[in-house]
């Protein structure tokens, strides 16, 4: 992953985001992007951006090099990039403009949307957001196979009309909702009657700590919806095996009694 203030570039599958909004670039300008975010703090010659990128055969002349630094200035502002950040050095070449260094720390402390929202596909992790009166105000797409009433889980119904889970527990999530606690969890949860749930499911709830404090009718809740199936079914074996050692060890415990005179005699 490359990051240039909120410029993202996901080496990977070559996707290139501003801000999150995606950025569409042709081959040579996202190879030219690139070169620029490898080497952030260098002036980049014409030989150097020419050698890096072209074929010897397929050397581009400096106006075809200025055309495809135009494309991607373009294709940068398109995307909602308001400045120019790649600067001409006349005489010498091109570089990234210059970013303060706090600046670009901070756009480097998160990964872009897309990134966590694939990551929690990965992880069987669906989620949900309330507001301070427990309605859906936004969700995940498969958030609903968490559900025993899938035909609740829309944006504007009661979360507890798909979660009656959440039932009588609403002094906690105002709690949460009001950061007097941090999160809350729930695990464990055993399936019922929809057949596409995970037989467990861990909730977990975290309230949104950017939004301003003083106003509860903005606040939201995310609930987080983990598969937790395959660690409690593991655990439910470890616990039956543990059981079954326990009761063999104790019947043979018993025989070893029954055979031995001195404890007959007792």
């Amino acid at each position: 992953m490359l990051v240039y203030d909120k410029l993202t570039i996901d080496i990977e599958s070559h996707i290139v985001t501003y801000d999150d909004t995606p950025v569409d670039l042709n081959h040579k300008q996202y190879c030219l992007l690139k070169l620029f975010l490898e080497y952030p703090n260098h002036v980049l010659t014409y030989d150097v951006i020419a050698g890096n990128i072209w074929d010897l055969e397929r050397t581009p002349t400096p106006g075809n090099l200025r055309a495809h630094i135009k494309g991607l200035r373009k294709a940068l502002r398109d995307a909602n990039c308001e400045d120019d950040i790649i600067e001409t050095v006349h005489g010498i070449g091109y570089r990234l403009k210059n970013l303060n260094i706090n600046k670009q720390s901070q756009s480097a402390k998160l990964p872009p949307a897309y990134v966590i929202k694939n990551f929690l596909a990965s992880q069987s992790i669906e989620y949900l957001a309330i507001d301070q009166n427990w309605i859906i105000q936004n969700l995940s797409e498969g958030v609903v196979n968490y559900s025993d009433y899938p035909e609740f889980i829309k944006i504007g119904m009661p979360l507890q009309e798909g979660f009656p889970e959440f039932i009588g527990i609403e002094d906690i999530l105002l709690k949460v909702i009001t950061k007097e606690y941090e999160s809350f969890e729930l695990k464990g949860i055993a399936r019922a009657s929809n057949p596409n749930r995970p037989e467990y499911i861990n909730f977990h709830v975290v309230n949104d700590k950017s939004q301003d404090p003083d106003k509860l009718e903005k606040k939201l809740l995310f609930i987080f919806f983990e598969n937790a199936s395959e660690y409690m079914i593991y655990k439910q074996r470890f616990v039956q095996r543990e059981n079954e050692t326990y009761l063999l060890l104790e019947y043979r415990d018993n025989e070893g009694r029954m055979d031995d005179p001195i404890a007959t005699q007792d």
